[in-house]
Formats: C-alpha cells, structure tokens, sequence
C-alpha cells in the first residue's frame, strides 16, 4: 500500500503540469496554448540617415511556437509634414519565419522601409507612424496590454546642403566659454564673452567670420576668428587662431586649433540657434598643453 501511494502524487504531477518542449514552454493539458502570444516593437522609434535608401525597424515576436510561419501587416500613418515624399507605399506585410528565429536570437523579424528622394538636402523634419495592424493566426495579438509598443516613429531628420546658406549661422550670437584651461586658470577667459556678430566668408560660403578677443587680459588685440561647417562629415571646424603669445621666453606659440575628428561637433542646419565649437587649445605645448576647450554661440 505504501508503494501505491507513491506513485499516485508523481502520476498527479504529470497531469497538472504536463511536460515541456525543448523551447521551454508546457504542453500539458491545463497549459495556455502555445501558439498563443502577442507582436510589438523592440523601441518607439528610429531615425533614418540623412540620404539613407532604407529604414529597419525591428519587432518582437512573443509567441513560442509558429510553425507555419506569421504574417505581420503594418501601415503607415503621417506624423509630423509629408511622409509620402520619402515613403512610396502606405504599408506592408513582414513574414516571422520560424527557420529563422529562436529562442537565441531573440526572435526578431525586422520590416525594411525603402525611402526615396532623401539625396536632396532638407532643412525640416518629417516623421511618420508604423503601425501593427494584424497577424494572421488567430491566437496572436497586437500587443498584450497598454505598456505593449504597437506604434513605432520613424524621423526622417534633416539633410546638411553641400553649400550652407547664406542666410543660416549669420547675424549676432553671444560668445562664452563652455570648456578651457589657460584663460579661466588665469582669472580671464579664451575666448572674450559678448555679442559677436557672424557673417559669410567671402571666400569659402561653409565658412562664418567674427571677430573676438583672445585671452583678453592678456592680448588687447582683437582676433579674426573663422569657422567652417564641413559637409564631408557634418562637423564644425575652428580655423587656427595664433594671438601671439606664449609662456614664457624662446616657448612655442600658444594658439589654437581645429579639434581632432573625434571631438568635433556636429552641425544640424533645421538647428542654427545654438552651436558648441571644440578646439584644442595651445596644442605645441607653450603652457603645458593640448588641452581640448570649447566654446558656444547662441542666436542673440
């Protein structure tokens, strides 16, 4: 008799909780079905390339077991100007093969979106909306509750012509420093604060000219500063400035330089309001340097 009530508990077990498949997931008799589960996005949105050809958007597939495969429809829906001149269709369907994803790599399906007409530069952001509309099994859903991301932005942001405009980056900005070390350690600045008035160079229409002091407790004399706004990478470049100076008798001369590429600052022509220049400053070493400094400009 002892052997009999045994076994009855372990036969019990087996009714309950069924067995598990090699996903992991029970397939015993009182178990969801696992076919059963939901589709969303991995983010809320993606920003396109400035000439990109496509954009990728990735969803996640919450179902354990699809065997036949699930097909995914989607649409598209404006958010912010006219999506349509980018995008050629109103939306789509993306295939969960199920070759393809397992438990390992996530299950990700990914809709790629080709985009059109984004070689031509732009100075305003257009946006739209994907939206998960269906999936043709009857036991997934879009989502499984409120917190679920069924609606993913995509920004089509703005595009940096190859020759600037010559009303952009112009008139009066107000000059500070954001980061230095010879001026501030020295109770001064490097470059001297106050409205600085920016107008095209004659000779280079990338470029922007103004004038201000350098180490002004130091140097009374004025400087020609410029700016370029390269279209290779998008960043801004300082043009070298030399105020005639150094640390010290038979030093080097302290000047300053364009930063490496690695800390320059992008440019963004839907943004000509405010900017951040960094540069490397006293780069032959006269006062113990490289040091990497920047400075701003905000539209007055």
């Amino acid at each position: 008799m002892k052997n009999i009530f045994k076994i009855i508990p372990y036969s019990l077990l087996l009714l309950v909780f069924g067995c598990q498949n090699e996903d992991g997931v029970n397939e015993g008799k009182f178990n969801p079905n696992p076919e059963s589960g939901w589709v969303e996005f991995t983010r809320t949105q993606t920003t396109a390339g400035q000439s990109a050809s496509t954009v990728s958007v990735p969803v996640k597939i919450n179902v354990p077991v699809y065997q036949d495969g699930l097909n995914i429809a989607y649409s598209f829906q404006a958010a912010e100007g006219d999506y349509t001149q980018y995008v050629t269709s109103s939306g789509g369907t993306v295939f969960a093969d199920p070759d393809d994803y397992s438990i390992d790599n996530n299950r990700i399906v990914t809709i790629s979106i080709p985009l059109v007409n984004l070689e031509s530069p732009r100075d305003f952001v257009t946006s739209f909306d994907v939206v998960l509309t269906s999936v043709d099994a009857g036991a997934v859903g879009i989502g499984v509750d409120e917190d679920s991301i069924v609606v993913h932005r995509v920004i089509i942001p703005c595009s940096n012509p190859d020759v600037l405009p010559t009303d952009y980056f112009v008139g009066d900005y107000v000059l500070a420093d954001v980061d230095g070390t010879i001026g501030p350690g020295n109770g001064t600045e490097n470059f001297g604060s106050g409205v600085v008035t920016l107008t095209v160079d004659p000779f280079n229409p990338n470029a922007r000219l103004f004038s201000a002091g350098i180490l002004p407790a130091f140097n009374p004399e004025i400087e020609l500063i410029s700016i370029e706004f390269s279209t290779d990478d998008n960043t801004v470049i300082l043009g070298n400035v030399d105020p005639s100076l150094a640390c010290g008798a038979g030093a080097p001369p302290y000047i300053y330089v364009s930063a490496g590429a690695a800390n320059r600052t992008e440019w963004d022509i839907c943004n000509d309001q405010f900017i951040t220049i960094n540069y490397t400053e006293d780069p032959n070493g006269s006062c113990g340097g490289p040091y990497v400094s920047s400075f701003s400009l905000t539209a007055n």
